[in-house]
């Protein structure tokens, strides 16, 4: 399980945004490559202001699509998986057409607008689903979310808009063991700021779930907060979503390709 872990994590990280910065001071100590601990247990690289800066701004655009498109950001994520989104199923539009349909380019205007430095990024919408997975949940979850005693380790009812690519399963089953034995650690780190203490603090308290369903041998792998951010959004996501007792959603098998 570790070994598929870090190639979960480390397929995340290849379909992150794009982000450069247009004027930066001095990064050295970054690019070093420093390493720091996620908590107590876990290493990842350090990460730079500008770092922080990025996933900041995609916070903010994802926030600015869904709550200007609620019903359609949870009609494509319930049609959707970490790896591919059914386009069949929502509003029968390609990539293009959904970017126009959920005002990307005018929500990644405004955030950059209000960032201290410059930022010039591409999006593709593969990752843009994952970051909405984040803002879905928080907007419709006003309380923590708990789980009974008796919930199931895993969700046998997602949908996969892959037909069961492996990929996208090992990344639903991680994100459900996550959160069925971290829940309230997985609600309180997607409720803290991206770069903050409070992230640092809910990560290191996530320690004995990651660990659990990822293996010992994951406090060796280098992952990113956000990564981990990334994963749990999906598994709050779909513990909201589709619950213990939500019907079992039939795969189709014919699916556009996420081009974006």
């Amino acid at each position: 399980m570790m070994r598929v872990a870090a190639l979960i994590f480390g397929s995340m990280a290849l379909a992150a945004p794009m982000a450069t910065p247009a004027s930066a001071q001095s990064q050295e100590r970054y690019e070093r490559g420093d390493e720091q601990k996620i908590g107590t247990r876990f290493k990842r690289k350090a990460e730079s202001p500008n770092v922080t800066d990025t996933r900041l701004m995609q916070k903010s655009v994802a926030r600015c699509v869904v709550y200007r498109n609620k019903d359609l950001s949870r009609e494509l994520l319930a049609n959707s998986d970490t790896m591919r989104i059914d386009f069949y199923k929502v509003e029968d539009l390609d990539a293009d057409g959904m970017f126009k349909e959920l005002d990307v380019a005018d929500c990644l205007g405004r955030a950059a607008k209000f960032r201290t430095l410059s930022i010039r990024m591409t999006m593709p919408l593969r990752t843009l689903r994952n970051l909405m997975a984040e803002e879905v949940y928080l907007m419709d979850q006003d309380d923590p979310l708990a789980l009974s005693a008796d919930a199931p380790e895993y969700l046998e009812n997602r949908y996969y808009a892959t037909g069961r690519h492996p990929g996208a399963v090992s990344t639903a089953k991680l994100s459900d063991c996550i959160v069925r034995h971290g829940t309230a650690s997985s609600d309180a780190l997607l409720r803290s700021r991206p770069g903050s203490d409070d992230e640092n603090e809910a990560i290191d308290a996530l320690s004995p779930a990651l660990v659990k369903c990822a293996g010992e041998d994951i406090a060796d792998a280098e992952i990113s907060s956000s990564m981990v951010r990334t994963v749990v959004a999906d598994g709050l996501w779909a513990r909201m979503h589709y619950g213990p007792t939500a019907p079992v959603a039939a795969v189709e098998e014919e699916t556009k390709d996420d081009d974006a």
